[in-house]
């Protein structure tokens, strides 16, 4: 299959998942290329300027359609798949004007709304890497589907974990989150012999945090660590290298244990559905953690088992390939 994936450029894990998704069906055997509209800092597109040259991904300033149309001349896409509200009403453009359809995923909240309707009435599919964000988007059932973000399990596998414990923080801080990222950090300075690591685009406020910077997508960070903290993609990769995760975003969710995941339908790792942030909470949770090694190995092995049940990104990049064949067949009714 051909197709083309749309993204607007933001330092992001819409941006690393993007990537990896196109890089998955290019190595299922179809015709991928993904295009990056935006105009990103150096510092920015250094991050994943390697991943996307590998692939011939394309960067191109936002809102320029001649110059788009051109490069994509001749290639014979398929299907359009937007992964960006911003890249929705280029996709609707071309799929008018190449007589394609297309297909958009929605990563968040907030798309529910009069400028968007008109691009979701007229994909195919929409797909919501979340109940959350699905059960937002009711009005659009008859066309919805449920694909969380997966990861590689061989590239995100556990490493030899080694004492002492050692818990890593990988968030993106914003005005939401930035309460969780203090407390957070608070709660595990009061802890005693364990290393603590900060990947964020944040300075933490931590007399023992080792500062990693804006890391993005570090199977040999996840490897070494017992516990991961942060929301959506950042917990399927801690899960899946055998880290004990807790859910931290702009609320607290706590430890995910097999007790959570039995009572949830599909998984909620927003960080938007717990309580306060407060560390008194973290560090009884990292306490419980770092106190009990025989629960800590528990959790870690029930967060790789999870991982291979529900997030192999090869099974849920193939569930994305057979949306698009039936919303072509669809099409050519």
């Amino acid at each position: 299959m051909h197709v083309l994936h749309l993204n607007r450029f933001f330092y992001s894990s819409q941006t690393s998942y993007v990537i990896s998704l196109v890089h998955e069906q290019r190595l299922q055997g179809h015709q991928a290329l993904l295009i990056m509209e935006g105009r990103p800092s150096i510092k920015i597109l250094d991050v994943y300027k390697d991943a996307l040259d590998q692939m011939g991904a394309a960067v191109i300033p936002p809102n320029d359609p001649e110059d788009l149309l051109t490069l994509l001349k001749g290639r014979g896409f398929e299907l359009i798949h937007a992964h960006s509200p911003l890249s929705f009403s280029l996709a609707a453009n071309l799929s008018s004007q190449l007589n394609i359809p297309y297909v958009v995923t929605c990563h968040g909240l907030g798309l529910n709304q009069p400028q968007y309707h008109r691009f979701l009435r007229g994909a195919g599919a929409i797909i919501c890497i979340s109940y959350r964000v699905a059960h937002n988007l009711r009005d659009f059932t008859d066309k919805t589907y449920i694909v969380p973000i997966g990861v590689d399990l061989s590239e995100y596998s556990p490493g030899q974990k080694k004492e002492p414990v050692k818990v890593v923080l990988l968030t993106r801080v914003d005005s939401g989150r930035q309460k969780g990222f203090d407390h957070f950090c608070k709660a595990a300075d009061l802890l005693d012999g364990i290393e603590f690591y900060v990947a964020a685009n944040a300075q933490p406020n931590s007399k023992h945090a080792i500062f990693l910077g804006g890391k993005s997508q570090d199977p040999n960070l996840f490897a070494k660590t017992d516990i991961a903290a942060g929301t959506g993609r950042t917990i399927v990769e801690g899960l899946a290298a055998g880290n004990a995760t807790l859910i931290l975003g702009r609320t607290y969710q706590g430890i995910l244990t097999p007790g959570k995941v039995e009572k949830q339908k599909y998984l909620d790792l927003s960080g938007l559905t717990g309580r306060e942030p407060c560390y008194r909470d973290i560090f009884l949770d990292l306490a419980k953690l770092t106190q009990n090694h025989i629960y800590l190995r528990q959790l870690q092995q029930f967060g790789r088992s999870l991982a291979q049940q529900q997030f192999d990104h090869k099974l849920l990049t193939r569930h994305i390939v057979e949306i698009y064949e039936n919303v072509l067949r669809k099409w050519q009714e």
